[in-house]
């Protein structure tokens, strides 16, 4: 299925490139910089690098070239935004939370906590047209890309590279009144709901949080989810996990200088746009979602247990993440619309009455 869809695309640019549109035979060679805010070592990101190094080339004839940089090699990764905005970099992709204290609506699109479920369902909530007599229609993006617009940047993806995110605790969380005094590493949304149960939310350095689980000055952490939690080790110190995942889906995003993705011919636009779509997509399903399965199998041959929020318990968890959509919708106008379209979408779906 993967080639398959590849190919329909760099067929389908193949065809823009032959003449569909005009002005191309000067055929100029755009060279850009994009920064990740990942490492290299992430086995996922060799999708985005096989993309930028060998299919995107190929789908332009090697009129679009954009190398890859990692976490800190070029600009910090709090500076991607500015970074992006003064051309310092033609391209970044990062967290969208990475965003939210200069553009709120940013935190809402990351991901809420019991919000969109799958990475099936965000897709169609931000790209999806409008089905007749069935459902469709949101374009969720549509209202990002002018909040992002006004920070001089161009939202060129955004919900196609995705994770769940997850609790583990070194002690059983049996009931939510269990979190009460424990201190847990998180961060945004995550923290927030951490702390409405009597927990600590604290946030310190990815590569502190080992240690500090292991000598018992943390209590908990959330690190994406099981597959990013396995892979750091923290099952060797943390032998509880907390199900299901609080935040179904985070999601990560692509900015593109206004004047760089202005400047490229329409051609290009279609090319880069669907490569990013689809590095992102395989991302998330040969990495993040499958692997979210992997993980909790892996996690449970070494001990680890799963704690499950049922019945009274989960809707407690529920109502408290309702809680914060309504906090988060206050922050902006575009806050409080993607928060209403997000209800509207999952009551369409099912998940809200």
């Amino acid at each position: 299925m993967k080639k398959k869809i590849l190919g329909i695309v760099v067929l389908a640019c193949a065809i823009l490139l032959s003449g569909a549109f005009p002005g191309n035979a000067a055929e100029k060679v755009y060279k850009w910089k994009l920064q990740a805010w990942r490492s290299p070592a992430e086995p996922g990101m060799a999708y985005y690098v096989e993309m930028f190094e060998k299919t995107l080339p190929a789908m332009t004839n090697g009129r679009l070239q954009i190398k890859m940089y990692w976490g800190g090699d070029l600009v910090a990764t709090p500076d991607i935004l500015d970074s992006v905005r003064m051309g310092v970099i033609e391209m970044g992709l990062a967290s969208s939370y990475t965003y939210q204290g200069v553009i709120p609506v940013a935190a809402v699109e990351y991901g809420l906590p019991f919000g969109i479920r799958t990475p099936n369902e965000l897709y169609n909530f931000m790209y999806g047209k409008e089905l007749p007599n069935i459902f469709g229609g949101w374009r969720a993006i549509d209202l990002l890309r002018e909040e992002y617009k006004k920070q001089g940047v161009y939202l060129l993806t955004t919900g196609v590279d995705c994770w769940p995110g997850s609790f583990m605790f070194k002690n059983p969380i049996n009931k939510l009144e269990d979190i009460k005094g424990k201190k847990v590493r998180a961060s945004g949304l995550m923290m927030d709901w951490i702390e409405k149960f009597g927990g600590n939310g604290v946030f310190i350095p990815g590569e502190e949080t080992y240690t500090s689980l292991q000598t018992g000055a943390l209590d908990g952490v959330s690190w994406g989810s099981a597959i990013a939690m396995y892979s750091v080790k923290f099952h060797e110190v943390a032998k509880n996990f907390l199900w299901p995942p609080i935040n179904p889906i985070n999601c990560a995003n692509v900015i593109v200088n206004e004047r760089a993705w202005n400047s490229l011919p329409d051609d290009l636009k279609v090319c880069l746009e669907q490569a990013v779509i689809i590095a992102g997509l395989n991302h998330t399903y040969h990495q993040n979602w499958t692997g979210e399965q992997w993980g909790l199998t892996q996690m449970k041959k070494a001990g680890v247990k799963l704690n499950e929020l049922k019945g009274e318990e989960l809707k407690k968890a529920e109502k408290a993440a309702m809680e914060l959509w309504e906090k988060e919708a206050k922050r902006s106008p575009a806050s409080a619309k993607l928060v209403e379209m997000t209800k509207e979408y999952m009551r369409t779906m099912g998940y809200l009455e």
